[in-house]
């Protein structure tokens, strides 16, 4: 029963080992069986007392690392700052590690991993894990349980916030993360809390590795392409560093290029299909092998010592390579495919400032930590003297040198701009303001994270800035202890709405004004610069006027007068140009006054009341009269006046003050009525006649009215009866009604003279 168990459990790890390498199809890595390692053992040594020095170098500021050398190998170090010991390390294989991420089996939770692939740790050893199977980037601070998703996570897609298939990331000095998108065909690059991506690089031929030099230049491998493109700070286009001579394993050839590491001038190459790693000189045509393995190698990384360490896929180890070594060590894993804490399947792999070793363990979706790998070099912490305290393998034991390490300034730059709105008439003009940038400091201004070229002083001025631009500078110290030499800047964009707008309006000193008078406009502008151009306009023709004053004294009635501006604010504005209000005016004519006055009666008597009237035309509102009688004043202020016992001769006219506002003269006098008093002649009518025929006293004679041509005669009987009417009195009467002569009795008359004076009384006939 037992060995029937066994035979199925070969047979599983036989089938797991088949599926790990079918399911990293993409990269086309071929299963080989690790080689054995053969170790050598030491040849015995007499107890002899050896000499040998140890070097210490590496330059004076904290975070720097120190480097011990000897003349001959070295076994153990211990690290002494200011003759303490700090640190002591051991050149002995370390085939134990201790899980830092996942580990809680392949998933999406925040705790869980699944595939990761080749990592980026920093020094304070923070990892930046492309979770491939996940579609999303993890960032899992140190002693943390659980990662925290940088980017993606957002589902299998090629949306600037998605991935397909990310199987590389590395972080650049100002933080941007940069992560290989493979079956997108692409390299996104995030900026640091951004949730989407800007594409820097595409339609690349199955991209697999990427990595990142100290000028910001980004390194890329094309797994199909069978070559390494750089590309310049970060931006496309890319040139071929390296390979492109097609499949081969010819030193100017790669086949199935992966993991990358650049260290200063020189590019290490996972030159996967030919089991090798390649160290390209930036520049060369060809490479030089300087670590083989038995397996798939898949990651690379350098130490400060220039020690090489190469994940071996399929021999589930970690090899360390010493320079120029023929041959590596095994440091981590080389105990075959499982999930123990000794067992990988490694990936990508990375190192902290404290030499301690993280691999990414595949199929076991986890991230495993090698601390205190001999590396021959230590990070200083804080300032002091340092020596390093060696023992050689022979036995030699002696102290190096001493070093100062000093504390690090902290460079600062800050970024102001001159304006808050941008538009394509007013560019702003930022300037940059540096701390402990040293003598000579280096500046690049940015565009949304991309170089402007030649902007490199402490003031830039763009051409063609818009709102959804974002602006930085960059800053390289030139002090020579720093924390970060490469410093950027906060971003500024300039985004405002642009509500600003020039406006203008105008007052007169008078609307309503005479024919001819002059009216004086004032326009008042505002946001509309200091010289403003003005456009004064009537009834909407242009006047040739440019003045914020208009003076004008032939309008007509009912014209319409504005302004326009045209601003010359030096800032953003909606629009430049603005229209005033509108004044409507009111111009009166020039009109002449006018007084005629007269009587209410055409005869006047001595004892007569006329009543005089003025008539007036344009005379105004409140109008003042005043009479004049031979020209002494009488009367009130009125237009119309009484006067009795006039006389003959007297004249009468009145004197009119208008109140008209456009009147040519203020003050007139109206026609003279000369009075002509009637004199009246007593009127007395015989009270008895006798018509009888006999040519004496027949008719009833009244000599007197003949001065009254128009008086009128009518006589009644004593019924009231209308029995003789005449006007005039030519005919006088003869005692008849209808042609009929009248009976003697009492008849009654009323004689009226002119209108006004009348006479009654009683008349008999007699016969």
């Amino acid at each position: 029963m037992k060995t029937a168990q066994c035979f199925i459990y070969a047979i599983l790890l036989s089938f797991l080992a088949f599926f790990s390498a079918a399911f990293y199809k993409k990269d086309t890595y071929h299963l080989v069986q690790p080689k054995p390692v053969q170790e050598r053992s030491s040849s015995h040594k007499s107890k002899l007392i050896y000499s040998c020095t140890a070097t210490l170098t590496g330059n004076g500021c904290v975070g720097s690392e120190l480097t011990v050398t000897s003349t001959s190998a070295i076994a153990t170090i211990s690290w002494l700052l200011d003759d303490v010991s700090i640190l002591e390390q051991s050149n002995i294989k370390q085939n134990n590690g201790v899980i830092v991420a996942g580990g809680n089996g392949s998933g999406a939770a925040p705790n869980q991993l699944y595939n990761p692939n080749r990592i980026f740790v920093d020094r304070a050893g923070n990892i930046y894990i492309p979770d491939m199977a996940n579609n999303r980037v993890q960032k899992w601070a140190p002693g943390a349980v659980a990662g925290i998703t940088i980017a993606g996570g957002n589902g299998t897609g090629n949306a600037s916030n998605q991935f397909n298939r990310p199987t590389a990331v590395a972080v650049d000095g100002l933080g941007n993360l940069y992560v290989v998108d493979q079956s997108n065909s692409r390299v996104q690059k995030f900026r640091p809390g951004a949730t989407s991506g800007i594409t820097i690089a595409s339609f690349l031929n199955l991209p697999t590795g990427i990595c990142i030099d100290a000028q910001n230049n980004v390194y890329v491998s094309e797994q199909n392409g069978q070559l390494v493109r750089k590309y310049t700070s970060g931006t496309a286009p890319g040139i071929i560093v390296a390979g492109g001579n097609g499949y081969g394993s010819a030193a100017n050839q790669l086949a199935a290029p992966t993991g990358l590491f650049i260290e200063g001038s020189n590019l290490y190459i996972c030159d996967t299909d030919n089991y090798r790693v390649q160290k390209w000189i930036i520049g060369a045509s060809a490479g030089t092998t300087v670590a083989r393995t038995s397996g798939n190698p898949l990651g690379v990384y350098v130490d400060g010592s220039k020690n090489i360490y190469v994940s071996d896929y399929t021999g589930y180890a970690v090899q360390k390579w010493l320079p120029g070594a023929s041959s590596g060590t095994i440091i981590a894993g080389g105990n075959g495919q499982g999930n123990g804490p000794n067992q990988i399947m490694p990936t990508g792999i990375g190192m902290d400032a404290f030499n301690n070793l993280y691999v990414s363990d595949f199929l076991n979706g986890r991230i495993i930590k090698f601390s205190n790998i001999f590396t021959g070099t230590y990070t200083t912490l804080k300032a002091g003297t340092y020596r390093a305290k060696i023992t050689t393998t022979d036995g030699c034991i002696t102290t190096s040198n001493p070093i100062q390490i000093s504390e690090n300034l902290v460079p600062k730059i800050t970024i102001s701009a001159d304006r808050e709105i941008v538009c394509d008439l007013f560019q702003p003009t930022f300037t940059a303001v540096t701390e402990f940038g040293g003598v000579n400091p280096v500046l690049q201004w940015q565009i949304n994270g991309r170089d402007v070229s030649g902007e490199t002083m402490n003031t830039f001025k763009p051409s063609r800035l818009t709102s959804t631009d974002v602006v930085t500078c960059t800053l390289i110290s030139s002090e020579t202890c720093v924390t970060n030499r490469l410093i950027s800047s906060s971003s500024i964009s300039l985004n405002s709405p642009i509500t600003d707008a020039p406006a203008v309006t105008i007052q007169a000193d008078q609307s309503t004004v005479c024919k001819g008078t002059p009216i004086k406009f004032k326009a008042t502008a505002v946001r509309a610069g200091e010289n403003p151009l003005y456009q004064w306009k009537i009834n909407g023709n242009d006047l040739n006027a440019n003045s914020d004053i208009l003076e004008i004294d032939d309008l007509e009635d009912q014209d319409k007068v504005s302004c326009t501006i045209v601003s010359n604010a030096q800032n953003c504005q909606v629009t430049s140009s603005a229209t005033s209000n509108v004044i409507i005016v009111t111009i009166n004519p020039m009109l002449t006054p006018g007084i005629s006055i007269e009587g209410d009666i055409s005869k006047i008597y001595s004892t007569s009341t006329v009543n005089f009237t003025a008539t007036t035309t344009n005379a105004g509102t409140n109008p003042q009269y005043q009479w004049f009688v031979n020209g002494i004043q009488t009367g009130e202020n009125s237009r119309f006046f009484s006067k009795n016992n006039l006389q003959q001769g007297d004249q009468v006219k009145c004197k009119l003050t208008v109140t008209t506002p456009c009147s040519i003269l203020n003050n007139i006098t109206s026609n003279i009525l000369n009075i002509d008093v009637i004199k009246v002649v007593q009127i007395n009518p015989a009270n008895a006649f006798s018509p009888n025929g006999d040519g004496v006293n027949d008719l009833w004679q009244i000599p007197d009215l003949h001065s009254f041509a128009n008086c009128k005669v009518s006589i009644f009987n004593r019924y009231g009866t209308l029995i003789f009417y005449s006007k005039g009195y030519d005919h006088p009467w003869k005692g008849d009604y209808r042609g009929n002569a009248c009976e003697p009795g009492v008849y009654y008359y009323v004689i009226n003279l002119d209108g006004q004076k009348i006479l009654k009384g009683s008349l008999s006939i007699i016969k």
